[in-house]
């Protein structure tokens, strides 16, 4: 199985609205990244421009992750609901129910890392 296969049936099973989200989100620190990059670099340095940046893509992690337990949070909700209703569900089912959750938010969770790790690169080459 390839990377773009995984990627490919994580985006699926994870539901693509919010799976969407969290690649438009990816973009937005690549991007953000990219722009602080460009000014900090540029002969017109800009620090409130640069500070913005930097928040930004904090910013963007952290909502990221959070909205990825708000939509994990639903997911079981609805989940259990579910379970209520049919009352007899194999433990099969609710096992791949649960590791079908957590999909979003490992994807979220690694966008939180990676962002919080620009962040601070990039405020401690402000502060310098």
């Amino acid at each position: 199985m390839s990377v773009v296969d995984l990627l490919k049936g994580n985006f699926v099973d994870g539901g693509p609205f919010f799976m969407t989200l969290h690649y438009i989100m990816w973009i937005l620190v690549i991007l953000y990244s990219i722009r602080f990059i460009r000014n900090f670099y540029s002969d017109k340095k800009d620090l409130k421009k640069l500070e913005k940046f930097n928040s930004t893509i904090l910013f963007i992690g952290t909502f990221g992750f959070l909205l990825s337990l708000f939509y994990r949070t639903l997911g079981i909700y609805g989940a259990l609901s579910s379970i209520l209703e049919a009352q007899d569900i194999a433990p099969t089912i609710i096992a791949n129910g649960f590791r079908v959750s957590l999909i979003a938010p490992l994807y979220s969770f690694f966008l939180f890392l990676v962002s919080s790790l620009i962040w601070f690169i990039f405020r401690n080459k402000i502060k310098a």
